[in-house]
């Protein structure tokens, strides 16, 4: 039986996508959330609409770098090697500002950085042809575009910047890169993605609702998306064993675009990808 974790599995994408990979009894579905109450319904959910038994919750709040080594432990104590990961788990810009217990900035702490230590403490555990989806989106690349000003202006910003979740999803893209380069170092037989799922107003994620969807239909209508649709192409890729594309940018669909010209800056990718590994150091021992 394959193994996959979806952080953020009790809503939205990570939730359909669970559901829909779970119709697949070869696949153990282990719904990694930080509300045990909510992912416990949402698991009961799955179950009676798949049939499928084999859904776990376990709880795991990647805004605390702690919560991410606990949840490793517990996976590489308790399971077998995984064959997917899904890093979904996401907070907009909207209602979310401060500091984590560990003294970063919230939305890139909560949308990049437990990522980033989640996927380097599980890589050695992944199955030979396993899979990482890293979910991004195209607010990577918002209407007037964004500047690199620095990792670290990242990590400890020195004024309210209202793009930050479009610098987190950047960062996401800058990390598949990093990734990739990992995994082919160590000569891994393992795939390494970015997907963007567009805008989807039918998510918890998107709490403007209608007048939001209304709002990216008029000004950017190439960027809606549809939460069927996008969980549908990322659960078809999830289970296509004969997928091949690697270090690639999937656009609401299993095909994929060119995402814009500063997530392919390797000096960028490079600076994030060191400030990353100081910051997480104590926990990746």
């Amino acid at each position: 039986m394959k193994k996959i974790i979806i952080t953020g599995a009790n809503s939205g994408l990570g939730y359909e996508t669970a559901k829909k990979v779970a119709k697949n009894k070869n696949y153990e579905v282990i719904l990694a959330c930080r509300n045990k109450e909510k992912a416990e319904k949402a698991r009961n959910s799955i179950v009676e609409e798949t049939g499928n038994e084999n859904i776990q919750v376990k709880i795991l709040d990647t805004s605390s770098l702690q919560s991410v080594k606990n949840f490793a432990n517990d996976i590489i104590k308790t399971s077998e090697k995984i064959d997917v990961l899904v890093n979904n788990a996401g907070v907009s810009s909207m209602g979310h500002s401060g500091l984590t217990e560990d003294g970063f900035e919230v939305v890139f702490a909560t949308n990049y950085i437990g990522h980033f230590l989640l996927t380097n403490l599980l890589i050695p555990y992944i199955n030979d042809g396993g899979k990482i989806f890293n979910i991004s989106s195209d607010m990577h690349n918002p209407p007037g575009g964004i500047k690199w000003e620095s990792a670290e202006e990242l990590f400890h910003p020195t004024k309210d910047d209202k793009r930050k979740y479009s610098y987190s999803k950047l960062c996401m893209i800058y990390m598949t890169h990093s990734i990739y380069k990992k995994l082919k170092d160590e000569n891994r037989n393992v795939l390494v993605n970015s997907f963007n799922p567009g805008y989807m107003s039918d998510t918890n994620f998107s709490p403007q609702g209608k007048a939001g969807e209304l709002f990216v239909k008029t000004t950017m209508p190439n960027r809606l998306g549809n939460l069927d649709k996008s969980s549908n192409a990322l659960s078809e890729l999830i289970l296509d064993d004969n997928l091949k594309i690697n270090n690639e940018y999937f656009d609401r669909s299993v095909n994929t675009i060119k995402s814009s010209d500063l997530s392919y800056d390797e000096n960028n990718e490079k600076e994030l990808w060191d400030l990353s590994l100081k910051y997480c150091k104590n926990y990746l021992i």
